[in-house]
């Protein structure tokens, strides 16, 4: 085993003349090797003379134009240039990384595709050197990880500081299409709500938004024995089952501005519920100034529906 680490030591320390001799392994020319590696060709022949005298035996034959390997050289050539090659690549796949201007989003289902998604063009037009990757969860609001470089989500009292910021506050309405509104309208209060057929977005008991039964219950009324609902695991399918008149949704502020102006829903209720929750935006401790250029355009588009 010491043998083993004697040898790992020695091999550590003449990488660079490795190097050296593979470059001129290549080039057949110490001149060339020289001048690609940036160094004076005495230089280089000091490392390949060095490599020489750990190896025992000669790795050149010198001639009038270039050098030419021995037996042993070629051996030791084929050996290092794959391994040299494999760093190569390795360093350029590195560098791509590096040079690619990509920024990873997570949000849920519902900020995805009623805010996000409807900006996504806007905000490739203006950072159009910038590639955006959305990735969906109901619950996005753990803590940053390597896959993601912004967080947008629902939270409870967020803090803000340079890279949290707040979107909008969360504001509930009771929301329904113009068409059911005219057959089963006007709500002249509260409990006519509950009376009626209610779609929910149904999560886990901890889930940290507001669902039918919370919404009423801070409006003063209790839903009704006799209401039907339909639960709907996506908030699309919620606001899709509202727009054709299957029943009552509950609305987000940020989220239903563009189907309240195309008029396919309308606000039935007009006391809202507010809560200490808000859609917070957040990037990673380390963000590259792409991913700044992204937060703070959603924070200024944002800024635009608050």
């Amino acid at each position: 085993m010491a043998a083993i680490n004697n040898l790992d030591n020695k091999l550590h320390t003449h990488i660079a003349e490795l190097h050296a001799f593979n470059a001129a392994s290549r080039l057949g020319s110490l001149t060339k090797a020289a001048e690609q590696l940036k160094i004076t060709q005495p230089a280089l022949s000091q490392k390949i003379k060095r490599l020489e005298t750990f190896v025992g035996e000669p790795l050149f034959l010198r001639q009038n134009r270039g050098v030419k390997l021995t037996p042993t050289g070629k051996a030791l050539f084929e050996s290092t240039q794959e391994i040299f090659q494999t760093f190569h690549g390795i360093f350029k796949d590195i560098e791509k990384r590096k040079s690619v201007k990509q920024v990873r989003i997570s949000t849920d289902f519902a900020f995805a595709s009623h805010w996000l998604v409807p900006r996504l063009a806007d905000l490739r037009n203006d950072l159009n050197d910038i590639d955006i990757q959305v990735f969906t969860s109901q619950t996005p609001d753990n803590p940053l990880s390597f896959q993601s470089d912004i967080i947008i989500s629902l939270k409870t009292a967020p803090h803000t500081d340079r890279r949290n910021h707040i979107l909008f506050e969360e504001e509930v309405f009771a929301i329904c299409s113009p068409r059911f509104l005219e057959k089963h309208g006007p709500f002249l209060k509260a409990s006519d709500i509950g009376n009626q057929p209610l779609l929910d977005l149904t999560a886990s008991p901890d889930a940290s938004w507001h669902n039918w039964s919370s919404w009423l219950e801070l409006q003063g009324v209790k839903k009704s024995t006799q209401a039907t609902s339909i639960g709907l695991s996506n908030y699309s399918l919620v606001i899709q089952a509202a727009i054709r008149s299957q029943g009552l949704a509950l609305g987000w502020k940020g989220l239903i501005e563009e189907q309240i102006a195309e008029k396919e829903l309308v606000i039935a209720w007009p006391q809202s519920v507010r809560s200490d929750r808000s859609y917070s935006l957040e990037h990673r401790e380390d963000a590259s100034t792409h991913v700044k250029k992204v937060f703070a355009w959603i924070k200024d588009h944002a800024s635009r529906n608050s």
